[in-house]
């Protein structure tokens, strides 16, 4: 039988269809070996079976299939909570198959850990990982193992941690350990600990016992952080935007500053001449995200329009801007000297990526 060089073979099976991709493996060593590249670089595992599964053929199998590895999700797709299926579920000896096929991953670039019950963060502090991660996504909570791992991976330019510990102390991580990091999501108190990276894009999450510590957080990156160009901050209250909004007028990033959420819209206009007088201090703000859920009744479309004419009166820079009402999000954007409307019910804003864009 005439034998495919590895090269050709490589070649069809970029052009093969994933569904087409198992079936490959099965014609000969040489497309058995081109199909794994394409089925392993991007593994999406989407319940605790197929993840167990999939994982085993990393830690048993052919030793170059975790070499193939560059993106893993590991996360609960609601619709296959069943049984076994039920990563909340998981055993620890689940878990620690995880962290042993995590060891395989060499070239590992994206990992993406979904959590449910948010306390397996010991599975990323392993001394035989080789990997080095652009891009790390945990719903795991910010404690001495993240810390430890994330003290290892110095070429991570994106992260996200979902929570931090709600009791005991707050865990540091060097100030050089981070060197390229560019994007951060997570919980308010982490933020602080990450004032050594050159941060140019955060989002910053608050709960009620967090939230009066906004404005010391905002007051620090004001002062230090001069690479910052987006902020977003999560679970602000009223009581204290425009105390938050004048912080960041005043701040060494003000200038440079692009993107700024989401604040809660005063409910006294009386109050707004603060907000103009701060984006007056924002030259490069090109977009502004807006909370007007509180608002009793809520702002209909022709009000938001009124509102976005004033807004720009004090910052000419505007091209978006985005009222939530509820789980609604109405994104307005300047298009040929008139704003436009894209109006997205069932939306998030602890879920939306308009502020790292």
């Amino acid at each position: 039988m005439v034998q495919i060089p590895p090269e050709v073979a490589s070649v069809i099976a970029s052009y093969a269809a994933p569904r087409d991709l198992f079936m490959l493996c099965l014609t000969s060593k040489a497309f058995q070996r081109a199909a794994e590249r394409r089925i392993y670089e991007n593994m999406m595992l989407r319940d605790a079976h197929s993840a167990f599964v999939a994982c085993h053929a990393l830690i048993t199998g052919d030793t170059l299939r975790g070499s193939y590895v560059k993106r893993l999700v590991l996360y609960q797709d609601p619709r296959r909570v069943t049984g076994q299926n039920n990563l909340s579920r998981a055993p620890l000896a689940f878990w620690e198959v995880v962290r042993l096929a995590l060891t395989k991953t060499v070239n590992l670039e994206s990992l993406t850990i979904f959590d449910p019950n948010v306390m397996h963060s010991w599975v990323l502090d392993c001394k035989e990982f080789r990997f080095q991660l652009r891009e790390g996504n945990f719903r795991l909570p910010w404690d001495a193992p993240m810390v430890a791992f994330l003290q290892t991976q110095p070429k991570l330019l994106t992260l996200t941690v979902s929570d931090a510990r709600e009791a005991g102390p707050l865990y540091s991580i060097l100030p050089t350990a981070l060197p390229i990091l560019d994007t951060f999501s997570g919980p308010l108190l982490a933020v602080a600990e990450l004032f050594g990276s050159p941060l140019r894009r955060i989002q910053m999450a608050a709960d009620e016992e967090t939230a009066p510590l906004i404005p010391t957080i905002v007051e620090d990156l004001a002062k230090k952080k001069k690479t910052l160009r987006n902020l977003c901050v999560l679970g602000l209250p009223e009581a204290i935007v425009l105390e938050t909004v004048q912080l960041v007028s005043t701040a060494v990033f003000s200038p440079q500053l692009r993107y700024l959420g989401i604040l809660p819209l005063p409910v006294d206009l009386g109050e707004w001449h603060h907000l103009h007088r701060a984006l007056m201090k924002l030259p490069a703000l090109a977009m502004i995200e807006l909370d007007a859920t509180h608002w009793l009744p809520p702002p209909v479309e022709y009000f938001q329009r009124v509102f976005i004419l004033e807004l720009r009166m004090f910052s000419a820079t505007l091209q978006h801007v985005v009222f939530w009402i509820k789980q609604h999000r109405f994104h307005w954007y300047a298009r040929d000297g008139h704003w436009a409307l894209v109006h997205q019910p069932g939306r998030y804003p602890h879920k939306d990526s308009l502020w790292c864009s």
